[in-house]
């Protein structure tokens, strides 16, 4: 699979998921990975791997704007319990987003994002609203 940013990415037996750091002096855990800690600037970091389950905190129908992506499409930003926001496109749901709501579970899954000049599929992250939203 080609990503369309793959070190934001990791492979595990459960599937793809999202990773980012954690300072080992401070503990702020960060997406995505940086060279040094934005809380205390320590350069002594590990990997901190996201659970697959997040928050929407908002989100937006657009209708004009990235042209690798057929309008409309829903960008959002969603929130984890470390206190991390995450910018993603969701997928899964109505296309204008009506069936959307701040504050409900999503669940991110990986996608394909376009296709590139030689017809390959790009694949990225995205969310969908998670289980409990949908019952």
């Amino acid at each position: 699979m080609k990503f369309f940013r793959p070190n934001v990415l990791k492979e595990t037996e459960d599937g793809y998921v999202l990773v980012g750091q954690k300072c080992k002096c401070c503990g702020k855990i960060a997406y995505p990975k940086r060279r040094v800690c934005p809380e205390c600037f320590s350069d002594e970091l590990e990997e901190y791997v996201f659970p697959k389950q997040g928050i929407l905190h908002t989100y937006s129908c657009t209708y004009l704007g990235e042209p690798h992506l057929a309008a409309p499409y829903i960008f959002g930003f969603v929130d984890f319990p470390e206190k991390v926001r995450v910018p993603a496109l969701i997928t899964g749901c109505d296309p204008e987003g009506k069936d959307l709501r701040c504050d409900m579970p999503v669940e991110m899954v990986i996608d394909v994002l376009n296709v590139d000049e030689n017809g390959e599929r790009i694949y990225t992250y995205k969310f969908i609203p998670g289980k409990e939203a949908q019952a």
